[in-house]
């Protein structure tokens, strides 16, 4: 049923006028442009600037190796946490750099000591390496892994709140959420589900991935006990180049997944120096954020908003299913982000044996990359707006779905 008129967002009908100065800046990406790509949550592409950027700073390593990774490597990496802090907004001696979200997150829930009935909850919105690593950690323990269902469509953030809210119990010994869904591409309110740990004692853990540069993010204002993310994603830094941070009260007890020699040396000196590792990806941060800033971070965040609610109701008016968040209600608004999931037809569906069949034919068959998921029972895709994007690009998915449901 659409939302009464009182309640439509002032969000406008038509897509929004492309960014010129943006995209401009971005001609550089080496996509290819024979096919369209609808994917930059998973991966995305690091813009030629800053590959050039980082094969500078390999050919540093290869000409000194033991000048760079032995004797400079903790200054050089200190200046690239000063930055991640400041652009995040959280202190730099609890931040540690780490290749990916997953990584930060395994480092987190394998330092809590644990104990037999100790509750760990989450969302069945949770990325499935997550909810993996949770099951993993809670098994060897004893503890249990509580799985809230968050119902879709969203409409309203209050919902997911209250939701999490009535699982927590005094046995709940932290609550784990995605700050942007991959599955389902909905921005959870991590203020407010800090702000609810933080009244009822329980150490909150937010999964991060991908939040920077998506969001305007000040992770000192989630109230977040451990906060993990990605700056290979939105903020289009080199592969493999991720951090994770804990604040002081627990970062004495946070160890990274591989322990090496600084054991209780301190926070960022353990997640510094773990073996021989190729610190080129991490060293490109800066300028990575450097670039987003120059092009105007704020404007390029709300055209990729703009362009994913236009894109969900294209596809949700086309196919007649819906999204997995509400488009048309105000109080919906802070759940979108610059990706929007929808429901595929059930003729697509039929017509394949799995989703990951359906993602490979539209690659195969007409050129597009989109990731094709299963979720509560239902496949859907899960489109990607960046300032390369284009409407016609999400016209073009909308028609090869009916082609191939026909």
């Amino acid at each position: 049923m659409p939302a009464p008129a009182s309640t439509l967002t002032s969000a406008p009908s038509a897509p929004p006028t492309p960014i010129a100065h943006a995209a401009a800046a971005f001609d550089f990406w080496p996509l290819d442009p024979a096919y369209t790509f609808l994917n930059h949550g998973s991966f995305g592409s690091v813009p030629h600037v800053l590959r050039a950027m980082q094969d500078r700073y390999r050919d540093e390593v290869e000409r000194h190796p033991i000048e760079v990774l032995g004797r400079q490597c903790r200054e050089r990496l200190t200046r690239v946490r000063e930055e991640v802090a400041r652009f995040i907004g959280v202190d730099a001696p609890g931040l540690g750099l780490v290749t990916n979200a997953t990584e930060g997150i395994n480092a987190v829930l394998r330092s809590l000591e644990l104990r037999p009935g100790d509750v760990l909850v989450t969302t069945d919105h949770v990325y499935n390496a997550v909810i993996q690593t949770m099951r993993y950690v809670a098994r060897r323990a004893g503890a249990e892994v509580r799985i809230v269902p968050i119902p879709t469509p969203v409409r309203s953030p209050k919902d997911i709140v209250a939701a999490i809210a009535s699982s927590i119990d005094a046995r709940t010994r932290l609550v784990l959420v995605d700050h942007v869904t991959s599955p389902t591409a909905v921005v959870f309110p991590a203020a407010e589900i800090g702000a609810e740990c933080a009244r009822r004692g329980v150490e909150f853990l937010c999964d991060g991935a991908h939040a920077p540069s998506m969001l305007e993010l000040d992770v000192s204002a989630l109230q977040a006990t451990y906060y993990a993310g990605n700056l290979h994603k939105w903020t289009c830094a080199p592969k493999g180049c991720g951090f994770v941070w804990a604040n002081a009260d627990t970062r004495g007890r946070v160890h990274p997944a591989t322990v090496s020699h600084f054991l209780d040396s301190g926070f960022d000196a353990e997640f510094d120096w773990q073996g021989t590792r190729d610190i080129s990806a991490w060293l490109t941060v800066p300028d990575a954020i450097a670039l987003w800033r120059s092009i105007g971070a704020a404007e390029v965040r709300r055209h990729n908003r703009d362009l994913a609610r236009w894109a969900g109701r294209l596809l949700r008016d086309r196919w007649q299913t819906e999204p997995l968040v509400e488009l048309d209600d105000a109080e919906a608004e802070p759940l979108l982000g610059s990706m929007v999931a929808v429901t595929l037809p059930d003729a697509v569906r039929r017509g394949h044996e799995s989703p990951e069949a359906l993602q490979a034919a539209l690659y195969a068959t007409h050129r597009i990359e989109i990731p094709i998921i299963a979720w509560a029972g239902r496949w859907h895709c899960r489109a990607s707006c960046q300032v390369y994007n284009r409407p016609e690009h999400y016209e073009r998915l909308a028609a090869a779905i009916e082609r191939l449901g026909g």
